[in-house]
């Protein structure tokens, strides 16, 4: 790859150059490959593009295509010397997709699991329904997706703000009307798009969840900083819905590691739970060891774990309840939630843990058998 090349690159999908240099260069393999750490979701997702962005090639279709969100129209195509018949067979081996009605794409938007898939061949639709509309500007949830940043769902249809527009939808869009400031706007490979902190006010106008999500994620991997969104909340003063933007903007954290954390602790905060403490390392001494938790209520001695049954193989199971165990040794209180326990069934799971916090520590024994 060359300086040209890494320096494009660089502008398309990196906002923060240090950030770049730490987390992209930094996996750079002879060859221009690069393997960038999956512990980083908004590193990969930009990763992905990238590989789509040298794949499109150097030639006329290839450069028409990253120039403008990876998508063309079928009038660009023709002028390009693409036959219809040409476009059809692309796309029935699987070479090309049609992200909206009038558009085509060099991407396939497949691989990785579902909800990737899902938010790939959405950031195209986005892409093609905003080159539609040269006075719209790809926000909401959309605009988080091609941020890289996780949202609760994938919209349903790209959103899209217009300076002067009548909210609600429209043809294969959702339209919000809204002031845009032109700092506001970036760019997503010549689409433009709100940029982070921008975003992130927007989200937390109108959907709670969604915004710690996707403020988290973006404190966490150096997207936007707090004055950045200090001053975004500044400047949409007297919006429709600031004051929660401003409250829930005000819980993110760059210690969260996953958006179930992110819904955890809000979901904490709502119900009036005593604020937790992120990625704790708690010692054994016994051991010679240490753990570290997720989420850790530390005066109630209360350990709160946060994943996916499906990572464990028999072996990780074995050494999670070695982890848990000692835990519990230590004088802890263990309780490991799920998605479905946050998100469809927090009730039940709210109940589960305000039990918790009532039931006194256990105590601890030293080895010679005395109490701690």
């Amino acid at each position: 790859m060359s300086n040209p090349d890494v320096a494009r690159l660089a502008d398309l999908f990196a906002p923060d150059p240090q950030w770049y240099a730490e987390h992209v260069l930094a996996y750079a393999q002879p060859g221009g490959v690069l393997d960038v750490a999956t512990s980083l979701p908004v590193a990969s997702w930009q990763a992905w593009w990238r590989e789509r962005w040298t794949e499109c090639g150097t030639d006329a279709t290839g450069r028409a295509a990253r120039g403008q969100g990876f998508v063309l129209t079928s009038a660009q195509l023709a002028e390009l010397g693409w036959q219809r018949h040409d476009l059809r067979r692309e796309v029935r081996r699987g070479r090309w997709s049609v992200p909206a009605r009038g558009y085509a794409s060099p991407v396939m938007p497949r691989g990785g699991d579902v909800y990737e898939a899902r938010c790939r061949q959405h950031a195209l639709t986005a892409a093609a329904t905003a080159r539609a509309h040269h006075d719209h500007v790809v926000g909401g949830r959309s605009a988080a997706l091609l941020h890289g940043l996780p949202t609760l769902h994938v919209p349903r249809q790209p959103e899209l703000t217009q300076r002067e527009a009548t909210i609600g939808r429209r043809a294969r869009s959702h339209v919000f009307a809204a002031s845009v400031r032109p700092e506001e706007i970036s760019d997503w490979c010549g689409v433009p798009v709100l940029n982070v902190a921008r975003t992130l006010v927007d989200l937390g106008r109108h959907d709670r969840r969604d915004a710690i999500m996707a403020a988290d994620a973006a404190l966490r991997e150096h997207l936007v900083s707090v004055t950045a969104i200090d001053a975004a909340l500044a400047v949409a003063t007297g919006w429709p819905g600031v004051r929660q933007a401003r409250d829930v903007l005000a819980l993110a954290s760059a210690l969260a590691e996953s958006p179930l954390e992110s819904l955890a602790r809000l979901a904490l905060h709502d119900d009036g739970f005593p604020e937790p403490e992120l990625q704790v390392v708690i010692a054994d001494p016994e051991r010679s060891r240490s753990y570290r938790v997720d989420m850790v209520l530390p005066r109630q001695r209360l350990v709160i774990e946060l994943d996916g049954l499906a990572k464990y193989d028999r072996a990780e199971t074995r050494r999670e309840k070695v982890r848990e165990t000692r835990l519990r040794a230590l004088g802890y209180q263990v309780e490991r939630l799920l998605w479905d326990d946050i998100v469809h069934h927090w009730p039940q799971t709210r109940v589960r843990l305000q039990a918790l916090l009532s039931t006194p520590s256990p105590l601890v024994w030293s080895a010679d058998g005395g109490k701690i």
